[in-house]
């Protein structure tokens, strides 16, 4: 175990708790020059706050963010040094059971890669670092900066640097706008609304008839505590980025979860859905690479796109939302995967 990971170990009961431990094995192999993953998860502990995480020297070097992140360079948002964390760490979501270290949910709000400006292992230990992020809810210039403020743990200022990607607080609060999870599409409820009676199923609709829509966004998973009654499906979690693809005559776009257009970031995927037998189809799916093992790699795929090899990508469709005319998000699950099919 890498002595950076003895705190992260010690203050863990690994039998207990799901998160990684520290000898949990990294999948694929990391090619020489990788993209460096930074990750931001958002942690209803004591008091909800966010954990923003960069990967270097082989863990994750973390800090804790209580405001959470803000686009707006006037806002120095706090950002206490917390312990390494294993690698693995960068892709966990769960509960951690009341009465352990960190006890509450876990979601990963925002991932990417980030991209240091000179050397992060000197810009580390001297208290400044000022990178890019290339992320799903961030991006542009950004400054980790540490301070003089006394505390049993060191005090740093996260701060966005002056760029396009900025913007002022009044006008857009990152942490509002886009509340929920990029890796699984939980949300977060607030504790007391977690003992509230599940909603009645609403009565299945069949298909109506309606234009194409310009825009769709996929629907989001709840956290709760308990399963809902009755028959009920899941489906394969994949390690990539949700896409959702709209078809129109021949004409494809391919939009993220949050509505930015990547057709052109996959032009090969677009070509392949403009050969399906369809006129018009809203269609719902993930992009994946795969290891060598079969396994989704989220390392891999954030490679492919920094390299323009996006080629390599898969896209598994899981849901079909409209069809020829009809709006089919009312009708069973299974009449939606027997269309698709």
């Amino acid at each position: 175990m890498s002595d950076a990971l003895n705190d992260y170990a010690r203050k863990r009961d690994f039998d207990a708790t799901p998160e990684p431990g520290t000898s949990a094995r990294r999948r694929g192999k990391k090619a020489a020059g990788h993209a460096l993953r930074y990750c931001i998860q958002k942690h209803d502990a004591t008091r909800l706050h966010y954990d923003f995480r960069l990967e270097l020297e082989g863990t994750l070097k973390s800090w804790a963010v209580p405001k959470g992140p803000s686009l707006d360079p006037a806002a120095r948002r706090l950002a206490i040094h917390v312990e390494d964390h294993p690698l693995d760490y960068a892709d966990f979501e769960g509960h951690i059971p009341e009465g352990h270290y960190g006890a509450g949910d876990v979601i990963v709000w925002d991932r990417g890669v980030w991209i240091p400006q000179g050397d992060p292992v000197a810009g580390y230990r001297a208290g400044r670092l000022r990178f890019e992020l290339q992320g799903e809810k961030l991006a542009g210039q950004w400054n980790l900066v540490r301070t003089q403020l006394p505390g049993k743990q060191e005090q740093w200022f996260l701060i966005k640097h002056r760029d396009a990607a900025a913007h002022p607080e009044s006008e857009l609060s990152i942490t509002e706008s886009r509340p929920d999870s990029v890796l699984s599409e939980r949300r977060l409820v607030p504790r007391e609304a977690r003992t509230q009676a599940p909603r009645t199923r609403r009565k299945a609709a069949k298909p109506k008839a309606a234009a194409l829509p310009a825009q769709l966004k996929p629907q989001l998973a709840t956290l709760v505590d308990r399963p809902p009654a009755g028959d009920w499906h899941y489906e394969v979690k994949f390690d990539g980025y949700r896409l959702l693809a709209r078809l129109d005559h021949g004409q494809v776009q391919l939009f993220t979860r949050n509505g930015h257009d990547w057709t052109a970031r996959l032009p090969a995927q677009a070509r392949a859905l403009s050969r399906l037998p369809v006129d018009e189809a809203w269609l719902d799916g993930e992009v994946v690479v795969m290891d060598e093992n079969g396994q989704p790699d989220f390392q891999a795929l954030q490679n492919a796109f920094e390299m323009g090899r996006s080629e390599a990508a898969l896209y598994y469709l899981f849901d079909l939302l409209h069809l020829n005319g009809s709006d089919l998000r009312e009708t069973p699950l299974e009449q939606r995967r027997e269309a698709l099919a």
